[in-house]
C-alpha cells in the first residue's frame, strides 16, 4: 500500500504544452486552482503515536473565492479524519478552527483526503494506493454530489498526473494515466490476454506492453505466472456537462495486480 501523501507530489503539475484529442484544440495544460490563502493549525501530538514522533495533528484550511476547504489529519490514524466545505458569504471568510459553523458541510469522513480544486470541482483521494494507482473521486462542491471516480498512476511510474484544459466551447477536459485491473495475465497468456484487455478498455490500436514486477513478486518463469495484469494508459475525461472518458495516445505500462 502507498500513503496518500506520496501521490500529491505529482498531482500539482507545472504548466506545459498540451494537445487535446478534441479537434483543433491546442493550448496549455492547467493545474489545480491555487487557493487565495492557506492556513495550517498545529493541534499537537497524536495520542496514537509515541511522544517523540514528529508528525502532529494538523488542521488545514484552504480559502478559495467562494468557499473554504477544511481538513483534519491525525498521523496516528489511517486516512483523513474529515473534510468539510464552508461557503464564503458576504466576502467574510470563516476562521480556521476545529469547531464547525452552521453552514459548514461534511463531504468526507474517515478515508478521503483533499487533493485540489478545479472550478466547482473538488478532488479527493483514497488513503492508500492499489495496483500502482491512487483511487480518487470528484465532487461538485456546491451539492456534495460525486460526479466521477477512477484511479491515477502513482508518481513512481513517471506517467501523466492530472492535466486540465478549457476548450473554446466551454468544456473542461481532464487527462491523466488511468490504472485498471485486468482479469487475465499478459505474461502467461500473451496476445490472447492483451486482445481481451484492449477491447475491454478501448485500446484498439495499442501495442501490447511489457509487464514488470512479476519476477520480483513470483520467482517463476513468466509463462507460468498466474497473477492478472494491471494496465496503465492515458485517458481524457470530458467533465462537463456530464463526465465521459476515452483512451488517448500515450505510454502503456503493465504490472501484476495486488
Amino acid at each position: 500500500m502507498v500513503s496518500k501523501n506520496a501521490v500529491r507530489v505529482t498531482l500539482l503539475i507545472a504548466v506545459v504544452a498540451f494537445e487535446s484529442s478534441a479537434p483543433g484544440v491546442v493550448t496549455l495544460a492547467e493545474s489545480f486552482d491555487k487557493p487565495v490563502r492557506e492556513t495550517v493549525v498545529d493541534l499537537g501530538p497524536s495520542p496514537f503515536l509515541m511522544p517523540s514522533d514528529r508528525p502532529r495533528i494538523k488542521l488545514y484550511c484552504g480559502y478559495y473565492v467562494d468557499f473554504m476547504v477544511k481538513e483534519l489529519d491525525d498521523p496516528g490514524q489511517k486516512g483523513t479524519l474529515w473534510v468539510t466545505i464552508t461557503p464564503i458569504l458576504n466576502k467574510q471568510p470563516p476562521a480556521c478552527r476545529l469547531t464547525h459553523g452552521s453552514n459548514e458541510r461534511f463531504i468526507a469522513k474517515g478515508w478521503d483526503g483533499f487533493v485540489g480544486v478545479k472550478g466547482s470541482l473538488l478532488f479527493l483521494e483514497a488513503p492508500d494506493g492499489e495496483n500502482g494507482g491512487m483511487p480518487f473521486r470528484i465532487l461538485d462542491w456546491k451539492t456534495g454530489k460525486e460526479i466521477f471516480s477512477d484511479s491515477v498512476a502513482l508518481p513512481y511510474y513517471k506517467l501523466r498526473g492530472f492535466d486540465f484544459i478549457h476548450t473554446s466551447s466551454g468544456e473542461l477536459l481532464l487527462q491523466y494515466s488511468r490504472v485498471v485491473a485486468g482479469s487475465c495475465s499478459i505474461p502467461k497468456d500473451g496476445l490472447a490476454c492483451w486482445n481481451k484487455l484492449r477491447q475491454q478498455f478501448g485500446l484498439i490500436s495499442a501495442t501490447m506492453p511489457a509487464c514488470r514486477g512479476y519476477e520480483e513478486e513470483m520467482p517463476v518463469p513468466a509463462e507460468e505466472v498466474q497473477t492478472p495484469s494491471a494496465i496503465m494508459y492515458s485517458v481524457e475525461v470530458n467533465l462537463s456537462p456530464r463526465p465521459s472518458s476515452h483512451a488517448i495516445a500515450g505510454p502503456l505500462k503493465c504490472r501484476p495486480v495486488e
